[in-house]
């Protein structure tokens, strides 16, 4: 098997993009089977990217390619970077790679878009497989908070029942305009399992401004797409897992009142969602308004963790924005169906962060005798929250997998897994998957 890796920085595209395919690409002997391309977003415009990926796919020879745009981008061999590219590339006997499909408008359609990856599956008959696969994150334009605040009206509060129903079609528009991946990314793993996938990997491209973001396939450029692959094998296996960093708990809090089909709280602790969510941070409303009064977009940002019935704790965002009297959250609507309404309030460290990303890779590789690759989902607030520490979570993954073993991160607006038949939807965590050789089982030796 042969696997090249590499990370690179350049504030020139053309130049990042030679490198890779001096340096990925060139290490292959002969066409790759398959390539994963992952730019930084801040290269900006749509065309630039897309004369990249199509001089990538002319100098590999493969059109085998997906990928797309993240705030930061890792591989094993580099440091990572912010302004750059990720590149990984396969060449095996052992390993199917499927030929990468697309969905254009997996926001709108995610059954529709899912069901391309399900025929992957379908169509493969060896004995492991798993599903890789990327979709568009959060887009916030200027005025994204304007369809919102229809959420807080006397009406939205009064007839909540009815409300629900009102809220999909809201969430349908909130859809079209990319606000986020919460709904269509919960309806894509659901599908998944229906259809007896017992394993997929998937995140969700976004810029930190969230102003854009792409994906690839092929030498296709999409805004609004999903792109995904299935990896399968008779000798290698495929080991899932995820994490965050639990380490500090601090509050806990009620989800009183709020929109299901929305994931808007109206209530916490029985009295005003907005309000309440700073008391219990301690934040000043005057100081809060006066510093995110400003910000188009998603402004407060907390991890909190739900308790669910069937996946224990479940971190999500809850995002407070001054225009708006609730709280967003990232909550599926059908999680938050089966939990109990308590919530906590979790911070983060940049040394839980590190933590968290081992025992991600550690857990997934100790079922594999002898790993060959990993590929792994981050969120990007935990890179905000690492910092220029960034790299020393890279070097925790190394330690866990083994230090020759190539290795990709990808820094995400979503994280989501299905891992051994349970659908994981989380924020502010770190899904990972790691393939290799089966432990033998250990043979009983008489003497």
């Amino acid at each position: 098997m042969q696997i090249a890796t590499r990370t690179t920085s350049h504030r020139s595209i053309n130049i990042t993009t030679k490198h890779i395919i001096k340096d990925v690409i060139g290490d292959i002997n002969g066409t790759p089977d398959f390539l994963l391309i992952a730019y930084t977003p801040n290269y900006r415009e749509k065309r630039q990217y897309e004369q990249a990926i199509s001089k990538i796919c002319e100098e590999s020879g493969t059109q085998n390619v997906i990928g797309g745009t993240f705030p930061a981008v890792a591989t094993s061999n580099d440091i990572p970077t912010t302004q750059g590219c990720s590149a990984m590339a396969f060449k095996s006997s052992e390993l199917k790679i499927h030929s990468s499909v697309s969905y254009s408008n997996i926001r709108i359609n995610p059954d529709k878009g899912v069901d391309k990856l399900i025929q992957l599956f379908k169509d493969d008959q060896n004995r492991f497989k798993t599903g890789f696969f990327l979709t568009p994150g959060p887009f916030f334009p200027p005025d994204a908070f304007k369809d919102m605040k229809i959420l807080d009206s006397i009406f939205a509060h009064k007839f909540r029942g009815m409300f629900n129903m009102i809220g999909k079609l809201i969430n349908r528009n909130m859809g079209k305009n990319g606000y986020g991946v919460t709904s269509f990314a919960y309806k894509m793993l659901m599908k998944l399992l229906e259809n007896n996938v017992e394993n997929a990997l998937g995140g969700a491209t976004i810029d930190l401004d969230m102003l854009s973001c792409y994906q690839f396939q092929g030498e296709n450029v999409f805004q609004n797409a999903m792109v995904g692959t299935v990896f399968s094998s008779d000798t290698l296996n495929f080991e899932h897992n995820w994490t965050f960093d639990k380490s500090q708990k601090t509050k806990s809090f009620e989800l009183s009142k709020g929109i299901k089909s929305s994931s808007y709280v109206h209530e916490i602790n029985e009295k005003p969602a907005h309000e309440e969510f700073l008391e219990l941070l301690g934040m000043s409303k005057e100081l809060y308004e006066e510093a995110f009064k400003n910000m188009a977009y998603a402004s407060l940002l907390y991890l909190s963790t739900l308790k669910s019935k069937n996946q224990g704790n479940l971190p999500f965002v809850s995002v407070c924005h001054p225009s708006l009297k609730g709280i967003i959250s990232t909550i599926p609507e059908e999680i938050l169906d089966e939990s109990e309404k308590i919530a906590e309030f979790f911070t983060q460290s940049g040394l839980g962060v590190q933590k968290s990303a081992y025992e991600c890779a550690n857990t997934a590789a100790q079922k594999i005798d002898h790993p060959i690759f990993g590929l792994f989902i981050n969120c990007s607030n935990r890179l905000l929250i690492a910092g220029d520490k960034i790299e020393e979570e890279n070097k925790m993954v190394k330690e866990a997998i083994g230090t020759d073993v190539p290795f990709m991160t990808l820094y995400s607006g979503g994280e989501f897994s299905i891992i051994k038949n349970k659908p994981i939807y989380s924020s502010v965590s770190v899904h990972g998957l790691v393939a290799g050789y089966n432990n033998s089982p250990q043979k009983n030796v008489v003497l």
